[in-house]
């Protein structure tokens, strides 16, 4: 028999701050869905809700069986839920004096006038305060500022609102032999009150599906606009910090980024330190980000609710012996060290960012020894649901970031699930003992990886089970780390012998951390679950799961969730049948990877054939920033084929990435096989990694589904040898039903004058993709009307009288670029002949879809908010 303790009953009517808080969120959630109401229409809504509970009482009050009690329930929880919608609401709400509008106008009008100045697009001057800590990066400096007055030209005016600020930091052209200079900016801490002058803009759209969405982001964040600066006499440094906070977080982290660089030894351990200490991730490879990341770790380098509790709760335990051994009396003594955790507590929030997780972890620890100087019983669940409440209406846009969500769902299961879960342990590990902190260390690691697994299917398509085995020694060493570098910073200036010896048990620590995720990186790959999962009811489904493992000891509570988990299952493959998703069709998507080309066809049958890769340049490759990300959002695990149309960089440039990302059946070429440079190496990982080539010319076709037939245009056998890559560029001809799709490549002129010549009768197409993203060498006349379905010699205007002009023609085209592309020629052509002309430059990528009849646009941007 089992000596562990019982676990407590999940009883929520006993816990009305955990379900005032669950209701708070959910009408969040669903305000986010109202866009047009304002916080007037809910809190009118409310008042009505408690109007009726309230006759419903008089009405009822001489019976002797009533509902009063559900309908105060109903109307409270239901009022909760108003507030939550109203609040976001009013926090959504525009202020008269705000940057919102500047910013759009701003936005809109740099848009509409692509490198010329206007009154929107003017440089803009603002006087603020500096929000946050200013992070360097190789390519600029950024930091939040709070603004309260800007100019722009004669006029002057107060304004309010938070901006992300971005103080460029120029590098070389690739074409200029000349370096680029770089600019000194003033050397800027929190509170600081400076003067910046700069291009206003809206916070940006996602450009592509699978895109991190930054703008939405930054709107959470109560962040109203983007500044871009680019001189650095447009940065005046105007007066320092005069709040306390602002100057004694500066204070408290310059000491610690001047302990650790002098007491603990090695780049890598500086870094871990500062990312635990003050969470600066700037000096943190990418190769160890990665390796946390891919074992389910990355939530150890977080400052987060384990540090906060590790400084706090360490920090409590110490005084209560010190104030004892000082004679103070015990009352006095049990509040004088709540007062002193809670102040340093508080301290360590400020300077680590306030973060939700650290936020969540700061109140429930406040409310844990406030109860204890108080001498009163605190329940967990209760504090979680009141630092919910707290953080939410603060900021109630927090509930849509993945910090949030799993900050808090993490301690919900844990302290839901694994009192149950420790019950069914023998009883052998539930003694005293290794094993017992071994059991419980596994348990722990366990239950929070599956309790949070749909909230990491849902944004990160990624569950590392290997984080279940790897944590129970990451964590204590973890903690180690941070308790040497919080003692090392403790000693620096009075006792340096101590800051080493405790900057020298850091940096151990730090290398047994770093080898454990490398090991688990290396080693462990095969436990990862990569599945992205967007249902809403089958996440629901999930947590229904996690919530049987929460009611166990309860039967019948058990056995509905089990059931209500099936029937959401069942629902959601319903509705995914009763909406199409599942019957045959042709996706094609043109991603938006700057100047360059990508498109994924996703055929009928489940196969999928990219073509073109993006470009990549020093600073990114499009093909791991957009493609890799687009395929592993959507479930491609395998190309039927990789076309690269031609070997010029912003082609060809991704295509390493993606190879080495997922498995290739060929890699399909115009038979050009200089082995110089970017398409020499794209050749040999081709070949390294088993990937067969298969060169092609005019006339040949692609077999990749039976029941679309890809039928290859250009180049010629001459065009081909000729040497010239543009002209040399794989045209395809893709024939779904009654759907044709033209993907031209780069051909220009000449490559289209053969294509016509010889194949005038096939192009007629709903789809084109615009060769040479807009350029006047290419889209001539004549290949233009063949597209259209118009006759030699007849007017582009009759394709749209005939109605056979194509619905889309695409360009790929970037929203800044040297070249001045698109060329206003081109689109004009394609505009007459009645196409509607999507750029990616201004749409991001353009997604498109036939199940063999027509063509229909998707809207994959219909989610955002």
């Amino acid at each position: 028999m089992s000596l562990a303790p019982p676990p407590a009953p999940l009883r929520l009517t006993s816990r009305p701050l955990l379900v005032a808080a669950v209701a708070f969120a959910v009408g969040i959630a669903g305000g986010a869905r109202v866009t047009d109401v304002g916080p007037g229409a809910f809190l009118a809504a409310i008042a009505a809700l408690a109007t009726l509970a309230t006759v419903y009482a008089v009405a009822t009050r001489r019976r002797m069986v009533t509902l009063h009690a559900l309908a105060v329930g109903a109307s409270i929880v239901g009022g909760m839920a108003g507030l939550g919608a109203a609040r976001l609401a009013a926090f959504r709400a525009p202020a008269a004096d705000g940057l919102e509008r500047a910013a759009t106008v701003a936005s809109a009008a740099s848009d509409a006038v692509r490198g010329r100045d206007t009154d929107d697009a003017a440089p803009i001057t603002v006087w603020a305060r500096v929000a946050s800590v200013p992070v360097a990066s190789e390519w600029s400096v950024r930091f939040v500022a709070e603004v309260d007055s800007a100019r722009r030209g004669a006029a002057t005016g107060a304004v309010s609102g938070r901006v992300q600020v971005g103080l460029d930091v120029p590098q070389a052209d690739a074409f200029s032999e000349q370096p680029a200079e770089k600019p000194v900016y003033p050397a800027l801490r929190l509170g600081d009150r400076v003067r910046l002058t700069g291009r206003l803009g809206a916070p940006a759209r996602r450009r592509n599906p699978a895109d991190f969405d930054y703008g939405a982001y930054l709107r959470n964040q109560g962040i109203a606009a983007t500044l871009r600066v680019e001189a650095e006499d447009a940065v005046v440094f105007v007066a320092p910090a005069t709040g306390l906070l602002d100057r004694l977080a500066f204070r408290v982290q310059r000491h610690v980024r001047r302990s650790v660089a002098r007491h603990v030894p090695g780049a890598e351990a500086q870094a871990v330190a500062l990312a635990l200490l003050v969470a600066d991730w700037s000096r943190l490879g990418d190769t160890t980000v990665d390796a946390f990341r891919e074992t389910g770790l990355l939530h150890l380098l977080s400052v987060s609710g384990l540090h906060l509790v590790f400084v706090g709760l360490a920090l409590y335990g110490l005084l209560g012996p010190l104030l004892r051994r000082l004679r103070v009396p015990r009352r006095t003594g049990e509040w004088t060290r709540t007062a002193v955790t809670l102040a340093v507590m508080f301290v360590y929030v400020v300077v680590a960012g306030s973060a939700a997780p650290v936020v969540r972890a700061f109140v429930m620890a406040a409310v844990l020894v406030v109860g204890r100087a108080a001498e009163r019983r605190v329940d967990t669940l209760n504090s979680l649901g009141l630092a919910a409440l707290g953080l939410l209406l603060w900021r109630p846009t927090a509930l849509f970031e993945a910090g949030f969500q799993l900050s808090f769902g993490a301690v919900a299961v844990l302290v839901a699930c694994a009192p149950a879960v420790t019950a069914w342990l023998p009883e052998a590990w539930t003694r005293a003992g290794l094993r017992r902190t071994l059991a419980t260390s596994l348990v722990a690691s366990v239950v929070a990886t599956l309790g949070t697994a749909p909230i990491l299917l849902a944004w990160f398509g990624r569950l590392p089970l290997s984080g279940i085995v790897l944590n129970v020694p990451a964590i204590p060493l973890t903690s180690a780390a941070l308790g040497g570098s919080l003692g090392s910073v403790a000693c620096a200036g009075w006792w340096p012998a101590g800051a080493d010896l405790f900057g020298a048990f850091t940096a151990a620590c730090v290398r047994a951390l770093l080898a454990v995720s490398r090991f688990g990186a290396a080693e462990m790959t095969g436990l990862t679950v990569e599945r992205f999962v967007a249902s809403p009811l089958v996440l629901a489904a999930l947590g229904c799961l996690v919530l049987v493992v929460a009611f166990a000891p309860r039967p019948d509570a058990r056995r509905r969730l089990a059931l209500a988990a099936v029937a959401l299952l069942a629902a959601g493959s319903w509705t995914s049948v009763a909406r199409g998703d599942r019957r045959p069709a042709l996706d094609a998507v043109f991603l938006d990877v700057g100047q360059g080309d990508a498109t994924l066809l996703r055929l009928p049958n489940g196969h999928a054939v990219l073509i073109d890769a993006g470009e990549r340049t020093e600073r990114r490759d499009e093909g791991l920033r957009t493609v890799v990300p687009h395929l592993a959002r959507y479930g491609v695990t395998r190309l039927d084929a990789l076309v690269m149309t031609h070997p010029h960089a912003d082609h060809i440039g991704g295509a390493v990435a993606v190879m080495e990302a997922v498995p290739v059946g060929r890699l399909v070429f115009n038979g050009q096989t200089d082995a110089s440079g970017m398409w020499g190496r794209t050749l040999r990982t081709a070949d390294s990694l088993g990937v067969r080539t298969q060169a092609v010319s005019a006339g040949d076709t692609l077999d990749a589904d039976p029941t679309v037939r890809i039928r290859v245009l250009g180049p010629s056998r001459g065009l081909a040898a000729a040497g010239e890559a543009n002209e040399a560029s794989v045209v395809l001809l893709v024939e779904y039903g009654r759907t044709r799709w033209l993907l031209a490549g780069d051909a220009e002129s000449a490559a289209e004058a053969e294509i016509v010549a010889h194949y005038a009768h096939l192009l007629r197409a709903d789809v084109v993709k615009v060769g040479h993203h807009g350029s006047r060498t290419s889209s001539s006349l004549p290949f233009v009307a063949a597209a259209s379905g118009v006759p030699p010699g007849v007017s582009l205007v009759a394709a749209r009288t005939r109605g056979t002009a194509p619905a889309y023609a695409v360009v790929s085209v970037s929203r800044r670029n040297r070249h001045g592309l698109p060329d206003e020629e081109p689109v004009t052509r394609w505009l007459v002949a009645g196409a509607s002309v999507l750029q990616t430059a201004d749409e991001g990528a353009v997604w498109l879809r036939s199940a063999g009849e027509t063509v229909e646009r998707v809207d994959w941007r219909s989610g955002d908010r």
